[in-house]
């Protein structure tokens, strides 16, 4: 009976081990899968802020200026568009410089203008070329005003991020396959000469099988629940803990994110537990002390 016991207790343990070092992988994903999507998000909010002006003439007309607008908002590479006219530019640079400008030079130096925001897809020095182009040909348009190098500064280093976070990606999934499958696969060898034995009275490979098969997606889908559950604790103590702002991350995304934990939990537990358990089904009696 204590020799039973024991047994209960090795493979308890030996289960165990296998399940939490499956969970501080998936969690390890699901980290790196959150500061993707923020890294992202404030990708595209630096983008978002990505754009030109667009000067007008000193005496354009209301109706030049409205078609202008009207073309702008139509274009599928703008995302908002800012009209000012001479009138709040004055006032404002008067507030600014703390004098009346108009009163100084008894005129407004100023004309209207319309500060023009493009969508992060057409954030590229060559996209706002070819928008800069279109608008240039409208009536009323005096000069457009672009921070070139700006734009550029910021495409470079925009692909840079998202060549590391592919980089970063695909090199946690690698490590991840590999810590898992050795968890797994350790877990099965402890368990080989039950597999030996059930072959030698006539057990099926799907037989055999099966129960390591359950068992994986069990314990997989358990890994999962428990590194969503670390997951979102991360997400909600870190940032306030190190006095930062809230990660923008919103709630169905952060669900999302435990799902795929959960699935990816069962997928790469259970395949890992067929390639070991078939291993061990092709091996004869005194491969069974080889790792």
């Amino acid at each position: 009976m204590t020799d039973n016991k024991s047994k209960r207790i090795s493979t308890f343990g030996s289960r165990f081990t296998s399940m939490m070092s499956v969970c501080m992988v998936l969690l390890l994903l699901g980290l790196a899968g959150l500061t993707a999507i923020v890294t992202h998000r404030l990708d595209n909010d630096v983008l978002r802020n990505i754009g030109f002006v667009v000067l007008l003439e000193r005496e354009c007309p209301s109706e030049d200026i409205n078609v202008l607008k009207r073309e702008l908002l139509q274009s599928p590479g703008i995302e908002s568009i800012e009209f000012k006219s001479a009138e709040e530019i004055l006032a404002e640079e008067s507030d600014f410089m703390g004098e009346d400008i108009a009163a100084l030079i008894d005129a407004n130096p100023y004309s209207g203008e319309i500060d023009v925001k493009v969508r992060p897809a057409y954030a590229s020095p060559d996209s706002i070329a070819g928008l800069t182009n279109y608008v240039s040909h409208f009536a009323g348009v005096h000069d457009i005003v672009t921070e070139t190098a700006l734009i550029e500064g910021v495409h470079t280093m925009s692909r840079r991020i998202t060549a590391v976070l592919l980089a970063l990606a695909v090199l946690l999934l690698v490590i991840s396959v590999a810590l898992i499958g050795n968890a797994v696969s350790l877990s099965i060898y402890s368990r080989r000469f039950i597999i030996h034995t059930m072959k030698l009275v006539g057990a099926t490979a799907s037989f055999v099988r099966r129960p390591f098969l359950v068992a994986a997606c069990t314990n997989g889908a358990i890994a999962g629940v428990l590194a969503s559950v670390l997951l979102l604790l991360s997400a909600h103590f870190l940032p306030q803990f190190a006095s930062l702002p809230g990660i923008p991350v919103s709630i169905p995304e952060q669900l999302l994110m435990c799902v795929a934990l959960v699935i990816a939990g069962i997928l790469l537990c259970s395949l890992t537990a067929v390639v070991a358990t078939n291993r061990y089904l092709r091996a004869n009696y005194d491969e069974m002390f080889l790792k």
